[in-house]
């Protein structure tokens, strides 16, 4: 979901959503005006399933649900990760 207008987010207030979310505080990101919020508690996927995570952010925040727009999911993709143990890399230790 993406914040506007001058709303201005700071450490605690995220802690604060986190909580009222049931998430953990890793799981709320401010970044440009945008915040993304993982659904990582079946107390999250609640109140998403209730349509609600607008006005629940805005409650807690203390914000206009106006000032939120493009609210979205976001749907991760895994990310394969790749190591090179090359073992003639040990024999220089």
């Amino acid at each position: 979901m993406k914040i506007e207008g001058a709303v201005h987010l700071n450490r605690p207030d995220l802690h604060i959503l986190a909580a009222e979310l049931g998430i953990g505080t890793r799981d709320v990101l401010l970044k440009d005006e945008i915040l993304t919020i993982y659904n990582t508690s079946k107390e999250c996927q609640e109140i998403i399933d209730d349509n609600a995570l607008v006005p629940m952010v805005a409650l807690t925040l203390n914000i206009f649900p106006e000032d939120i727009s493009e609210l979205k999911e976001v749907v991760e993709e895994p990310v394969k990760m790749e190591f090179d143990l090359d073992d003639e890399d040990e024999d220089d230790l």
